[in-house]
């Protein structure tokens, strides 16, 4: 069975880091995979980049088909706070270089940015599988669509642009969509079950077959380590407590939550003991903060990741909304506590008080209350992460995905 996993990149962003860590297992228990990436970031010969599978016509039809998603973008502004967008409705031979795989299956992953064109899907030769990491593939073209169900209909009059209206370009996306899957067996597997009530109350997917996976991770490289080591090696404080928070693109990313979690650290002092340490991105939140502030930038390595997790006293990603956050599931492997707000799939990875804290959603107060209760307790580092095993190892995430492929497989899907 040849298995063709098709990404936007293999190490760029959360969930293309969640496609080749799939990709990584499904290597490891044997199967035969290759992946296909417009943005390649590792040097594994299993990857094959997009530009080495369009011929120089195909290559300029793609960047030509991506300046008229741009521009399309530019000319529908979007709310300041707006999520990501993706329109995806400019065609280029997309599917053509995927067949040219003769992959018995295609799994997708992210393929905004107009990576994967909506016509493009219909072109596809092979069954499909689908792995969602958001929302757009069920959206008017948000990524998250906050509070918003208009997806549960037909969108337009989008809240997230500046200019909305019946018929503007969020209904125009999603009727493309609603369009092009109900001619499509799609298979769709959502990694948290958040999101996978979304897509089963959304217009576009609520007829397909819809699966709850988890995405997995590699446990021999988040696990537990010595913490005083850990902190000597990041240079950072040994006799204090710390606090964790982490995102790509760090504190700028409204969707986390930095804002909530500024506003729940308001009253600590630096006598508490209490600091705090932030990756992912520069911040400019020191000053509104009494205390110390340490800025580890952004880790590019899962050792280095590793580290830092171990470094410190526990986790908090305070995010409005999310699928299955790489992070809070890379702290937990690593033997850290967490603590998150009870929003998205957050509550797929953290039970409350017994390896974190689940919050109310947007509480600044309850985001405290829980950091407090988490550092008061007593963790053991190796129990959580046995847990986090148990439920996301490589192999066991694999074997559901295998048994997915087979069961289509015996449907005569292939």
């Amino acid at each position: 069975m040849k298995i063709l996993t098709v990404s936007a990149t293999d190490r760029i962003g959360g969930a293309g880091i969640a496609a080749y860590r799939l990709h990584q297992a499904l290597l490891r228990s044997g199967c035969q995979a290759q992946m296909l990436v417009w943005r390649k970031a590792t040097a594994d010969p299993s990857v094959v980049r997009l530009g080495e599978q369009l011929g120089l016509r195909r290559r300029i039809g793609r960047r030509l088909a991506e300046s008229r998603h741009r521009r399309q973008l530019l000319r529908h502004p979007r709310q300041p706070d707006a999520a990501y967008w993706s329109s995806n409705q400019f065609s280029y031979p997309m599917a053509a270089a995927i067949n040219s795989f003769n992959a018995d299956l295609v799994h997708l992953h992210w393929i905004g940015d107009n990576v994967l064109p909506i016509a493009e899907l219909a072109r596809i030769d092979a069954p499909v599988v689908w792995t969602l990491h958001d929302m757009w593939a069920f959206t008017g073209g948000c990524h998250y669509a906050g509070d918003c169900r208009r997806f549960e209909a037909d969108c337009g009059r989008c809240p997230q642009l500046l200019n909305p209206g019946s018929n503007d370009l969020s209904a125009s996306v999603l009727r493309d969509k609603r369009r092009t899957w109900a001619r499509l067996p799609l298979t769709i597997v959502c990694p948290s079950r958040w999101l996978a009530e979304r897509a089963a109350g959304s217009a576009a997917l609520r007829d397909k077959r819809i699966e709850v996976i988890a995405n997995p991770i590699d446990h021999e490289i988040f696990k537990p380590l010595d913490k005083s080591t850990a902190r000597r090696a990041l240079n950072l404080p040994l006799d204090r407590q710390l606090i964790l928070f982490g995102a790509i693109g760090g504190p700028a990313d409204p969707r986390k939550g930095f804002a909530y979690l500024r506003a729940a650290l308001g009253n600590l002092r630096a006598r508490d003991g209490i600091e705090l340490a932030v990756f992912g991105g520069e911040t400019t939140a020191a000053p509104a903060l009494d205390l110390p502030l340490h800025n580890v930038g952004r880790l590019s390595d899962e050792l280095s990741l590793n580290l830092l997790y171990n470094a410190c006293d526990v986790f908090v990603l305070p995010t409005q909304q999310d699928n299955l956050p790489n992070t809070v599931m890379e702290a937990l492997a690593s033997g850290t506590p967490c603590v998150a707000f009870d929003s998205g799939g957050v509550a797929d990875l953290v039970q409350h008080q017994e390896n974190g804290y689940l919050a109310k959603a947007k509480d600044p107060v309850d985001l405290l209350r829980g950091l407090q209760w988490t550092l008061e307790q007593s963790w053991y580092a190796d129990a959580l992460h046995q847990q986090s095993r148990e439920r996301y190892s490589f192999q066991r995430i694999s074997d559901q995905y295998l048994r997915l492929y087979r069961s289509l497989i015996k449907d005569g899907t292939i």
